[in-house]
């Protein structure tokens, strides 16, 4: 009970240093031309973006021991990385298909990592709430950057969106949030601060429309996303966060991050004189190592309710 209780109040420290970043990162974008963002957005997501999902096996095999499965390492290594594959392969031959499909993986991914504290239990309807409110976020996001983000997506899918999909898409992912919200509020099977989470939103709104796609797309993924999912990692790992779990956790992780690392620069350099192809070829590849990992944070989360 005292090491849940210690947790609870270390992640309420954290949100507090995280929000002190989100508003240097929007100083940040201030003084800083996108291209410097863009520079800065790919530093942090190769570092801490990538990072946060480089540890997936090790959750797995865990995951695996807890549920007393049979399957060895090197099962559950060959199922994930033919999952990766299969990601990039949909993504070459159905690409509108597969953005749809990363949309909704994201936003679910990103709704589960910032209630999953304050649910008490899985449902339908905490589902719901994940995934209306992950892609509210993308879509406010989206909205945002309408012009760069409808070039992206031209990139990848070969045909254009009109800004009016943003804005649809805004609208019902928040009316649903807010439904969802509401539902779970009133039987008592979520613990938030309505005036703390809207106030948050608001930070979010005000960052998406200061910063480049990229950046605003790197405030919210690294420091709202990696880092608490990464908090929760380590803590389900090894059961405290101190500097030798840390490096415990890095360790585990360091020959994933680099094969991810190195795959990411590859493409970097590659389109490194078209910023729309670039970014497209970055979201693709986030999309085929996001895919297998939300999969792997959803069991992992499952085993703790």
């Amino acid at each position: 009970m005292n090491k849940i209780k210690n947790r609870y109040i270390d992640f309420v420290k954290l949100e507090s240093v995280i929000l002190v970043g989100t508003f240097f990162s929007l100083w940040l974008a201030v003084i800083f031309e996108d291209v410097i963002e863009q520079y800065i957005a790919y530093v942090f997501i190769l570092s801490f973006g990538i990072l946060h999902g480089a540890n997936d096996l090790t959750l797995l095999q865990k995951t695996e021991a807890k549920n007393k499965s049979t399957r060895n390492y090197l099962n559950i290594l060959l199922y994930y990385i033919l999952f990766v594959l299969g990601s990039v392969l949909v993504f070459h031959l159905v690409p509108s298909l597969a953005l749809v499909m990363f949309v909704l993986f994201s936003g679910y991914h990103f709704g589960e990592q910032h209630f999953i504290s304050k649910t008490s239990i899985s449902s339908l309807k905490t589902s719901g709430l994940y995934i209306a409110y992950g892609i509210f976020i993308l879509f406010l996001l989206f909205d945002a950057n309408a012009m760069i983000t409808s070039n992206i997506v031209e990139t990848i899918i070969g045909y254009s969106i009109p800004k009016s999909v943003y804005e649809v898409g805004l609208l019902i992912s928040g009316i649903l949030t807010l439904v969802f919200g509401f539902i779970l509020v009133l039987i008592n099977d979520i613990k938030i601060n309505p005036l703390k989470e809207v106030f948050f939103i608001g930070v979010f709104f005000v960052v998406f429309k200061t910063a480049s796609l990229l950046w605003g797309f790197a405030i919210y993924f690294i420091l709202w996303h990696s880092i608490p999912s990464l908090y929760d990692q380590i803590f389900y790992l090894h059961g405290h966060i101190n500097k030798g779990s840390f490096k415990s956790f890095l360790m585990a992780s360091l020959p994933y991050w680099l094969i991810s690392v190195l795959g990411f620069l590859v493409l970097l350099f590659v389109f490194r004189d078209n910023l729309e192809t670039s970014l497209a070829f970055f979201f693709s590849f986030l999309a085929a190592i996001t895919f297998p990992h939300v999969l792997v944070i959803k069991k992992l989360n499952q085993g703790q309710k």
